[in-house]
């Protein structure tokens, strides 16, 4: 069935990831104090094939700075996560925007969340458990090609919202909502350190999952 190879396995220990999230509409008595739910993990399978076990995740790191970022970007901070812990299968985030007035940037995406339209949101973590393989059924051979990874122990880096796709409806909202021309340019425009991690992600898991294919050109056999 072949193996994973060992530089591949140590390789996750030290390189972060990211997974996509949800966030809620904020009704009520959270509008008013600023706060969203995000929906941070589950065990869903995502995009990449990978499963994260909730029962995995370490916040102990996370909760002794729990700010809410934009893009990644540890210089733009546009809130702090003061509740998150375990529910059921989900991992869930309160998180709190920064006060009216203090941040353009923090105003201008809480008007978008409010307005419905800002909805992307990231959780970055660090495997610190060997992730075990996850694979397809065997084939005529007898190879099960691993199709992506399932996480059983990981480190809760930080959760960001993210920039939106800059279609005509959201760029009307955005307007009519009076979000500043400035905070437009970064909430539509890509998140260049964003979309090359996440690319970089791609490539190493094409990569990793080629050379684990048996052939002339795997670096397996089954």
């Amino acid at each position: 069935m072949g193996t994973v190879p060992q530089e591949f396995v140590q390789g996750w220990s030290k390189t972060p990831r990211y997974r996509a999230a949800t966030i809620t509409k904020a009704e009520g008595d959270d509008a008013k104090a600023r706060r969203v739910k995000f929906i941070a993990s589950d065990e869903s399978v995502d995009r990449y094939g990978d499963i994260i076990r909730v029962a995995g995740w370490d916040l102990a790191n996370f909760r002794n700075n729990p700010v809410l970022l934009f893009g990644h970007d540890s210089r733009s901070i546009i809130g702090r996560v003061p509740e998150i812990g375990i529910e059921g299968r989900q991992l869930i985030a309160t998180c709190e925007f920064r006060p009216e007035g203090d941040s353009e940037l923090a105003d201008d995406i809480w008007r978008g969340v409010q307005g419905d339209f800002i909805r992307a949101t990231s959780v970055g973590f660090l495997p610190t458990v060997e992730p075990k393989p996850i694979r397809a059924e065997p084939d005529e051979d007898g190879y099960a090609q691993i199709t992506g990874f399932e996480f059983i122990g990981q480190e809760l880096l930080e959760l960001s919202v993210v920039s939106v796709p800059a279609n005509p409806q959201a760029l009307a909202l955005a307007r009519e909502l009076r979000i500043s021309e400035a905070s437009q340019r970064r909430l539509f425009a890509s998140d260049e350190r964003a979309v090359a991690r996440i690319a970089a992600e791609r490539r190493r898991q094409t990569i990793t999952l080629a050379r684990l294919r048996p052939g002339p050109f795997g670096g397996t056999s089954p």
